[in-house]
């Protein structure tokens, strides 16, 4: 695979090298890479990208816990999410991607932790677009 018209995009992690960075293809291909401390880094590409509309709300989630990553549409100029506590986190933008680090919960460590049910907890998202106009407020994630 070649490296040539990839793009990165925003980025999560940690101190210890743990985290997750969205990318992009010139061609519309779509990647999450996942970085562990002291293991192989993963990459989930999506060859027809991750279909994710934003035209609705200004983004779309691809991948969450831990925190949320995802698209926002061209126009979107900052995105902040609150929790139940009133704390707000602003999004990192980076191209198209958006990545912010909000708790949603221990992340998935088997495939049936992946494939359990879960309750996501009650996230309010604010999403922006020029002259700090609100385009979206509501749920951050949807069942």
């Amino acid at each position: 695979m070649s490296h040539e018209g990839w793009h990165t995009g925003a980025r999560i992690g940690s101190s210890t090298g743990d985290g997750r960075m969205l990318a992009y293809q010139d061609s519309g291909v779509e990647a999450e890479c996942v970085f562990r401390a002291g293991e192989s880094t993963l990459f989930n590409i999506m060859s027809t990208g991750y279909g994710s509309d934003t035209t609705e709300r200004g983004f779309a989630v691809w991948s969450a816990r831990p925190g949320a990553l995802g698209a926002i549409d061209p126009g979107v100029t900052r995105l902040d999410v609150t929790d139940a506590d009133g704390v707000v986190v602003q999004a990192e933008i980076v191209a198209h991607t958006f990545a912010v680090d909000v708790d949603l919960g221990p992340a998935p460590r088997t495939i049936d932790e992946v494939f359990a049910p879960w309750e996501p907890p009650e996230l309010t998202v604010r999403v922006y677009c020029e002259n700090d106009a609100l385009r979206y407020e509501g749920p951050l994630l949807t069942r």
